[in-house]
């Protein structure tokens, strides 16, 4: 299985800090092949988001390298995995929390994480916030993950449409996070088979606020993303356009696509 994979990050226009983060793993792992995939974006209107979401993305690495090889050494199933990938981050969310109590300021960050096992032909998505994943093919582009935030809330009770939700000024609410003071937070989890010729693109909110799914879908299509170096200028053609059209928040976008 061949990886084809790139990212893309920038400030954006006003802050002169960037708080999203995020990585890209793959290894063989017991004759497995394995990949994560994540991104997390620190909450702008709290302390130290930078932080928050560089320690996420830190131990997320940190248990895909040191526990995650031992239970496919054992053989575990792809919900024993889920179940301890969910045990990890209700862990970090708690220590984020005292972390906070210590130091006086209150932190919390989205995450949306993607992990695909090839010995298993499963791939879970761990999700919580308003980052998103995209999964792209060549003749359709999805949203896999919903947002956790007041405005898709409305929008899934009917109460409000996606066109008027673009003008809000709620847009950075959310419902849930890590982190934050938050206690008990609920991941969303998806256990799918993965797709091999296939664009997994997972992004932050900045990302895709001034650009359109059709715009997303003709740069980041399977069969435009050949290479890892297209990949790559797609992503920043796409924050520029992002940009151009004055997007102030910080964006970050990466890929993976799995090739046989």
């Amino acid at each position: 299985m061949n990886l084809i994979s790139a990212y893309y990050t920038d400030e954006g226009l006003v802050k002169n800090v960037n708080q999203d983060s995020l990585c890209i793993k793959a290894a063989v792992l017991n004759g497995d092949n394995v990949i994560l995939a994540a991104v997390c974006d620190g909450m702008g209107g709290l302390s130290d988001g930078e932080t928050a979401s560089a320690y996420i993305i830190s131990e997320i690495s940190k248990w895909f390298e040191n526990t995650l090889p031992d239970m496919l050494r054992n053989k575990a199933g792809i919900l024993d995995i889920r179940q301890n990938m969910d045990k990890h981050l209700h862990s970090l969310n708690d220590k984020l929390n005292s972390y906070s109590i210590i130091s006086g300021k209150t932190m919390g960050t989205t995450m949306t994480a993607v992990l695909i096992i090839s010995s298993i032909g499963k791939m879970i998505t761990a999700h919580v916030g308003d980052s998103r994943l995209y999964k792209i093919k060549d003749d359709n582009t999805e949203i896999i993950t919903t947002d956790h935030s007041v405005i898709y809330e409305e929008i899934r009770k009917g109460k409000l449409t996606e066109e008027a939700a673009v003008n809000e000024s709620r847009q950075n609410q959310l419902t849930k996070c890590m982190g934050a003071g938050l206690k008990n937070v609920s991941y969303d989890y998806i256990i799918s088979p993965y797709e091999i010729n296939c664009v997994y693109m997972l992004c932050t909110d900045g990302f895709i606020k001034k650009i359109t799914k059709d715009e997303i879908s003709d740069r980041l299509k399977p069969s435009v993303i050949s290479n890892d170096i297209i990949a790559c200028d797609n992503l920043k053609s796409l924050t520029e356009l992002n940009l151009n059209r004055n997007e102030t928040d910080n964006i970050t976008a990466l890929l993976i696509k799995l090739q046989s």
